[in-house]
């Protein structure tokens, strides 16, 4: 892992930067890279990288320059199949001087150009200037495991891995971008597509790479999840093929020539990885918990699997005092706020596993993949039976139309949504569009376009999933906007700690296996005459969804029946309860004095939630952090 940067002028042009604040920008991402810097100039171009060294530990030095001095890469990431690309590559032609996968990475692009990205199998952020085209490409890799920012600076493009590196150019200003904010008080995340928090600052999307030539700048998106095949596979085989690839995926995520450990949570995800890193991994491996210092199950599940497998195990207990702290010193140092409260959870267990290993494998997008959001991912099938109310054309008789009337009612409080996002919006909002014009201020709320570019963001996804059956078009649109929230901030809080995370369920040969099958292989309802006729929200409470079916199959032949069965976990954080207790004069002091929540936030909604964090809940994460990062940013301006 490592962090990139790289400006790049005009062609003829020269870069508007001195070599002193070029440095502050890379080292902005020392943490991301402890082990090495480097710089490239040239003509037109400034690139730069921090070198967190995972793998070939004494070479693979970047910025690397081609052979024939054409092309410069900056790189940020693994490549899984490097070995397979080498002897293919060899095959061509081309010669290799290292055993870093980042020569690959060149020598496929010199070969497949932009068409390069698919044929790598791993995590990647990169860049790469060809001087015989005068040409920059950027990629990021298909879920959006690593980041990758970018923003013109007067007529230079500025890219990185960190927005913070970014917001260190000296002639960039900090702006908010009030319809980010907005997005993040309804979802938690930090992004609305391409946009960030800051105005002019943008990422670039999971599965895109962008080509900047001749002053002009075109995004291509380059794969998207597969829709079902139309081959006959029975459950099984379904099974096995799940067991066989993501063990697969495993082995490949295990290389490293640095020490590799475990994250476990105690759920399903993380214990089934565990299970197959111990079959490519026979001794010696180590296994890691974090969670808040309150008392929780999950520490005894992730004991039991950590004392099953015979690992060396440790675990981190975060208290309130230690939790803030953390929490402050994290909005300080990325420069944005956090997207969820186990944020800190996996920032203080990275710290501590950093002392013992290079790498740790996690059990990330298990739940988008596999269908484990039970409600979300069976929400599809609601879209459609309100529409059919409504219309007039539900498949049922009267008495089971009653009872789909009466269960959607029940859930959402209507029958009728205007589109397949505003649905999912309805089913996955913490603070709703209906009550910001009476929470933020009406400039803000005016300048945040009344949410229509949020609403506009999720009708578009599932306009691209056109033709699926709704509950395909929500599985694939929950695998991209959750997947790629919940890898970013997983990328944060881990390499905040200098640590490289890995994420197994986030193999694009094994999600395009997975997307292939039934939908009714990885979530179904147990038989019951009513059963089609309920919300998700209904059939949840009478314990009639089954979610991951197909990965609690493998994990029942892999892990004690008590783990395998064990309801979805994470990272306990007891942060509601600190709101109303240990936290409760911080967080009444911070709202009514911070000048950026005061000219954001209405003043009585706001003295409302001050005055009561115990019933305002988890709504206060999501504002106080935009009061700290608000007044950490622009409280001068």
């Amino acid at each position: 892992m490592c962090g990139i940067l790289g400006i790049v002028a005009q062609p003829g042009e020269q870069v508007d930067i001195d070599r002193s604040a070029l440095t502050a920008m890379r080292d902005e991402m020392l943490s991301r890279g402890p082990d090495g810097a480097g710089i490239f100039e040239n003509r037109n171009l400034a690139f730069a990288h921090r070198r967190l060294a995972i793998r070939d530990l004494t070479g693979g030095h970047q910025p690397w320059v081609s052979d024939d001095g054409n092309c410069v890469l900056v790189y940020n990431g693994e490549i899984y199949n490097d070995d397979a690309l080498r002897d293919e590559l060899t095959a061509a032609g081309h010669r290799f001087k290292s055993r870093c996968d980042t020569e690959v990475v060149m020598e496929a692009y010199r070969r497949w150009g932009t068409q390069c990205v698919q044929h790598l199998r791993g995590m990647f952020a990169l860049g790469i200037y060809d001087f015989q085209t005068d040409r920059l490409f950027l990629a990021r890799d298909r879920f959006g495991i690593k980041p990758l920012y970018f923003s013109m600076v007067g007529r230079d493009l500025v890219f990185a891995s960190s927005v913070a590196a970014i917001l260190r150019h000296p002639r960039v200003s900090p702006m908010p971008n009030l319809k980010v904010a907005s997005h993040y008080l309804t979802t938690f995340r930090v992004t609305l597509g391409r946009e960030t928090m800051y105005d002019g600052i943008q990422q670039l999307q999971p599965a895109e790479y962008l080509i900047a030539e001749e002053g002009r700048k075109e995004i291509v998106r380059y794969w998207q999840p597969p829709q079902k095949s139309n081959e006959p596979i029975d459950y099984e085989s379904a099974a096995a093929e799940l067991d066989t690839t993501l063990q697969e995926s495993v082995r490949c995520h295990l290389a490293s020539d640095v020490p590799v450990g475990a994250f476990v949570s105690g759920g399903v995800d993380s214990n089934t990885i565990l299970s197959m890193m111990q079959t490519s991994q026979t001794s010696g491996l180590k296994a890691f918990c974090g969670g808040g210092d309150e008392a929780s199950p999950d520490f005894t599940y992730a004991r039991r699997c950590a004392s099953h497998f015979d690992c060396d195990y440790d675990e981190v207990h975060v208290d309130a005092g230690d939790y803030l702290e953390s929490w402050q010193h994290l909005v300080a140092q990325q420069r944005l706020p956090l997207s969820t409260p186990t944020d800190v959870i996996i920032y203080r267990l990275a710290e501590r596993m950093k002392q013992h290993v290079g790498v740790a494998l996690g059990g990330e997008g298990a739940d988008e993949l596999l269908c484990g959001y039970a409600v979300q991912h069976w929400s599809g099938r609601d879209f459609t039976a309100g529409q059919s109310l409504q219309a007039g054309r539900y498949k049922g008789t009267p008495l089971e139309a009653d009872q789909a009337r009466e269960s959607l009612l029940q859930q959402y409080g209507r029958l009728q949504f205007g589109s397949e996002g505003d649905h999912y919006l309805a089913l996955n909002s913490l603070i709703p569009t209906t009550v910001k014009p009476q929470l933020l201020q009406p400039w803000a709320w005016q300048l945040a376009e009344d949410d229509h570019c949020m609403r506009g963001h999720y009708d578009r996804m599932f306009g691209d999933r056109d033709g699926e059956h709704s509950h395909r078009k929500q599985a694939a649109v929950i695998h991209q906007v959750n997947l790629e929230a919940l890898l970013s901030r997983l990328d944060r809080s881990t390499m905040a700690a200098g640590l490289e995370a890995r994420v197994p369920y986030a193999d694009h040969v094994l999600v395009d296996k997975m997307f292939r099958l039934p939908m009714r292989y990885k979530i179904d309802v147990a038989e019951h005459e009513l059963a089609p006729h309920l919300s998700s929200a209904s059939l949840q409470q009478r314990g009639s969804l089954r979610s991951k079916r197909l990965l609690r199959t493998i994990a029942q032949r892999r892990l004690p029946s008590e783990l395998a069965s064990r309801k979805k976990a994470s990272f306990p954080t007891p942060v509601a309860s600190w709101f109303a207790g240990a936290w409760q004069p911080w967080v009444q002091q911070t709202l009514m004095t911070s000048p950026f929540a005061r000219n954001l936030f209405q003043a009585e909604p706001l003295a409302e939630l001050a005055a009561n964090p115990a019933a305002a809940g988890m709504w206060l994460w999501p504002i106080v952090n935009l009061a700290v990062w608000g007044d950490q940013e622009f409280a001068a301006a």
